[in-house]
């Protein structure tokens, strides 16, 4: 399956081309008309208030924000209008190429919404990494159908500190003094801390906040997703969706007769759809939420339960919002 710009050259256009992406981490396998909505949320209609932002008391949840014109990374905290708080800045050096990351070897820092897939410290670490690594996500799901490739961009340390004092130093990674990443490492949950990286960060992204056409696209595609009607539930899928599952990657036709044989399986769906986060970028927006999903089968049986963070990347296609991949993990931010 090949995105409808294919080559990532061109796909870092996309906004132009598709329209805005974003990511939504945390929605169910399915939905149900009987949906307990546990977020003290204002997504979905006629099941949440209509008006107030939502409630993440309780929840210490940080992001990271990369500035790349300004070689910046600020660590923030989640607000709950969906809007940033920045806590800390540090300096950091990028890539010795500057634009963003097309392919393996350009020595380019990636740009978009990433997650920290792996912690790393000596002795898996080379000496040159300092006393800690993170791998970042890249390519991730949208790259991937944009033909980006390339791998190994960490967020890392160093043994050489002389080289930060240069603003472009590293083949793609991002370059943080050793006591800074060690600071740093407190609020980054692998799997699940996102690193939002940005040629420029504008106030506009560096603050955050509430964003009415992903509040309702979210409430109309589970309100679709609850109806249990396959095609209304489709037509919020881009038409180059991609996606794995159980190891293989489904396009959008494999993904709806899967989605329709779990219909004709079940005789019950409900998915709870809990503390939702947006995060908004140029190329693409990241969304997460807590999934709590139970399935009844036909002779009365227990089918799937399941509790984790659903992971979904949704691009504009002729305007409106599509989703054009999406992933699942069991951990929970």
């Amino acid at each position: 399956m090949k995105l409808t710009v294919n080559l990532c050259r061109k796909a870092l256009r996309i906004g132009q081309k598709i329209g805005q992406v974003i990511s939504l981490v945390g929605l169910g396998v399915a939905l149900s008309s009987n949906v307990q909505a546990k977020r003290h949320s204002s997504h979905a209609v006629n099941r949440y208030p209509a008006t107030g932002p939502v409630s993440h008391k309780g929840h210490l949840h940080t992001l990271i924000l990369i500035d790349k014109k300004t070689n910046l990374l600020h660590l923030a905290h989640y607000e709950d209008d969906d809007s940033f708080k920045i806590l800390k800045t540090y300096h950091v050096t990028m890539g010795k190429v500057k634009g963003d990351k097309e392919e393996e070897g350009d020595l380019k820092t990636p740009e978009g919404v990433y997650q920290f897939s792996m912690k790393l410290t000596p002795p898996s670490l080379k000496r040159k990494f300092g006393p800690l690594a993170f791998y970042i996500n890249y390519p991730n799901a949208y790259d991937e159908i944009a033909g980006c490739t390339g791998f190994d961009i960490m967020l890392h340390a160093t043994d050489t500190p002389e080289r930060l004092k240069k603003d472009y130093d590293s083949e793609g990674c991002v370059v943080m003094k050793s006591e800074d990443l060690e600071e740093l490492q407190k609020s980054i949950q692998v799997k699940l801390t996102p690193i939002l990286i940005f040629n420029e960060l504008t106030p506009e992204y560096q603050k955050g906040g509430r964003d009415e056409k992903l509040h309702r696209f979210f409430d109309s595609w589970i309100a679709d997703w609850e109806s249990r009607d396959v095609d209304k539930y489709m037509s919020h899928y881009h038409t180059d969706f991609a996606s794995p599952i159980h190891g293989k990657m489904y396009d959008r036709a494999q993904w709806k007769a899967y989605k329709a044989a779990l219909t004709r399986r079940y005789a019950k769906i409900e998915v709870n759809a809990s503390d939702p986060y947006f995060f908004r970028h140029p190329k693409y927006t990241m969304m997460m939420f807590t999934q709590d999903y139970e399935s009844t089968l036909k002779n009365g049986r227990k089918g799937l339960i399941s509790r984790g963070t659903k992971i979904l990347y949704i691009a504009e296609e002729n305007g409106e919002p599509k989703i054009i991949s999406e992933n699942f993990t069991n951990l929970v931010w």
